[in-house]
């Protein structure tokens, strides 16, 4: 292990590989939840299949808004002569930094889902007041090499900063599409055991393999396609919500359930689903406070 680059706001560290088959080279960014770290999303997975990886961390909360290019190529760069095929590979915030910083190293790029919360364009209040250093994706350094953009299409947000950050820099871009597979796409995969295959296949060949998409059977495919059809469909929804909770816990899709019972004035059940999880105490089955506030407008007892 090799620190490349420390500072307040970011860590770069190299991971060489000892039992290393490939010349090749792959750069991982941790997520929005994460924090400074030597290691971290992806180092692990890619040192299994013999190949030397970089991990970028972030401080917690800036969304590598302290890290500029020029500081990442002035820590990577050199080093990228030494491999024959340089990848970056994220998911989240990691994916938008794995596109962000990729083209100053010409790398091939892997985003999962790749999102800049703080992106203005979203308009997400948390999130406003972050100060941003970074130009638009369009404005740096790009790839030449078409990046692989695995996504939810019926995540809203995650479509329309693929569609209005990531395609007018990237016009090529390879999409692989998981429908209800929630913006942690790599989670369903992975619960689908989809994820090692489909990204071992894109660093060691560029290739996207052929693959069913995960369906019925996961606690995250029928939580998305419950949010997916609370407009259009609430009672369709209700059904989904429900297997999602028989499969897993989840506080979010809990919380969206008791917003669709009420959206459907199905306050009894709604009440029942309220006493019970207050008895049995699971943290998983806690309203946030805006949803405990339109419950109790409802009438409801919280």
């Amino acid at each position: 292990m090799k620190t490349l680059d420390k500072q307040d706001d970011y860590e770069i560290t190299l991971h060489t590989c000892s039992t290393k088959q490939h010349s090749k080279l792959v750069v991982t960014f941790g997520g929005q939840p994460s924090g400074l770290a030597s290691s971290g999303f992806g180092t692990d997975f890619v040192l299994s299949m013999g190949f030397d990886t970089i991990h970028v961390a972030q401080k917690f909360g800036t969304q590598y808004q302290g890290l500029s290019i020029k500081s990442f190529h002035t820590a990577v760069s050199p080093l990228v002569k030494d491999w024959d095929d340089v990848i970056t590979y994220g998911s989240s915030l990691g994916g938008y930094a794995a596109l962000y910083y990729g083209g100053s190293i010409n790398a091939r790029c892997i985003a999962a889902a790749p999102m800049l919360p703080a992106w203005r364009p979203l308009k997400i209040p948390a999130y406003k007041k972050l100060e941003m250093s970074h130009l638009e994706l369009i404005d740096v350094p790009v790839s030449k090499h078409d990046p692989v953009v695995i996504f939810d299409p019926c995540i809203a947000r995650d479509l329309y900063l693929i569609e209005n950050m990531v395609r007018p820099a990237y016009p090529n871009l390879r999409e692989v599409r998981v429908p209800y597979a929630g913006h942690t796409v790599l989670v369903t995969l992975s619960q689908a055991r989809l994820l090692r295959p489909i990204i071992e296949s894109l660093i060691k060949d560029d290739k996207v393999i052929n693959f069913e998409r995960p369906a019925e059977g996961t606690a995250i495919w029928h939580g998305e396609k419950g949010s997916h059809l609370m407009r259009s469909d609430p009672a369709g929804a209700k059904k989904e919500l429900l297997v999602s909770l028989s499969i897993r816990p989840s506080k979010r899709i809990y919380n969206q359930l008791i917003q669709c019972l009420i959206k459907l004035e199905h306050f009894e059940d709604a009440q029942v689903m309220l006493d019970q999880a207050k008895a049995s105490g699971d943290k998983n089955y806690e309203l946030f406070p805006p949803r405990a506030k339109s419950a109790s407008e409802a009438g409801l007892k919280v």
